[in-house]
């Protein structure tokens, strides 16, 4: 067990190595580098102790993920007592991954219609609605469930293919509330069957507290279009869920995506995804 141990350590630093590699000092480099991170780091093999420590990282751990074929990313989680993919394709798709149709290494599943990363406004109330089928499954209440939110900053997906994801608790759950349209700068009621009530806010125009940011990553917008990585996202966020996190530093990170430095902010979410190299 041991030298298994070791041996995913000794992977996991290589590979760790490689990915230091890609950032550099310039700003050149820290376009590439942010570019690498977005596209998701295809040559990026986990062990399983990554996993694990993944795992802990959040959905921020979501494009390492994606040169791991399924059923080996599958194992993986369910050695570290994770969501598994089966339980999140059923609630995602309608299918499990032994199903006939899902590609047993890609995770793709042949004849579904493309709905994540195609620029389809339907795309963010489906994934809560996943979302909250998945949270139920695991055991919590609807009524709680309903409180959690998949939020997605779209500014940039169309011009730079990128988006900034955040899972939020909302205490109010499904209430209306009024803010300042981060978009448009328009005091605006935002309800359920809206797009803007995915977006999150810290206040609301009373000053009140609205949103209180659990786990969030920034990421290529097209990689969603990859069942794994959009299965692989509910189950991050489950995790992130169940262990209780927060992550007030979305605040920062999202006004600097406002500003345009999407670079910076994603390689932010790069090194908070990292998984650990030992053990």
């Amino acid at each position: 067990m041991k030298t298994n141990l070791m041996r995913g350590i000794g992977t996991a630093l290589v590979a760790a190595g490689l990915l230091g590699g890609c950032a550099g000092t310039g700003p050149q480099d820290g376009r590439v580098a942010g570019a690498t991170l977005a596209t998701g780091v295809k040559n990026f093999l986990l062990s399983p102790v990554m996993i694990v420590s993944g795992i802990a990282q959040g959905i921020a751990f979501l494009p390492y993920t994606v040169g791991t074929g399924l059923s080996e990313l599958n194992k993986g989680l369910l050695q570290a007592n994770a969501v598994p993919l089966d339980d999140s394709y059923k609630a995602t798709f309608g299918v499990g991954i032994d199903d006939k149709r899902v590609d047993p290494q890609s995770g793709e599943i042949r004849g579904q219609q493309g709905v994540y990363g195609y620029y389809k406004p339907e795309a963010i109330f489906e994934a809560n609605r996943s979302l909250r089928r998945l949270l139920v499954q695991q055991g919590m209440p609807e009524r709680e469930a309903r409180n959690y939110v998949l939020t997605g900053n779209y500014k940039y997906a169309f011009s730079r293919n990128q988006i900034l994801l955040a899972i939020v608790y909302r205490p109010k759950g499904e209430q209306p509330f009024r803010v300042q349209a981060k978009q448009t700068g328009i005091a605006t009621t935002f309800k359920p069957d809206q797009r803007g009530w995915y977006e999150p806010y810290s206040k609301d125009l009373d000053d009140g507290p609205l949103d209180e940011v659990v786990d969030w990553v920034a990421m290529d917008y097209k990689l969603l279009r990859q069942d794994k990585v959009v299965a692989t996202l509910m189950v991050l966020s489950v995790e992130s869920i169940k262990s209780g996190k927060r992550s007030p530093d979305y605040w920062q990170a999202e006004a600097a995506w406002m500003n345009g430095d999407t670079d910076v902010v994603l390689q932010q979410s790069r090194t908070r995804g990292k998984p650990a190299t030992s053990a």
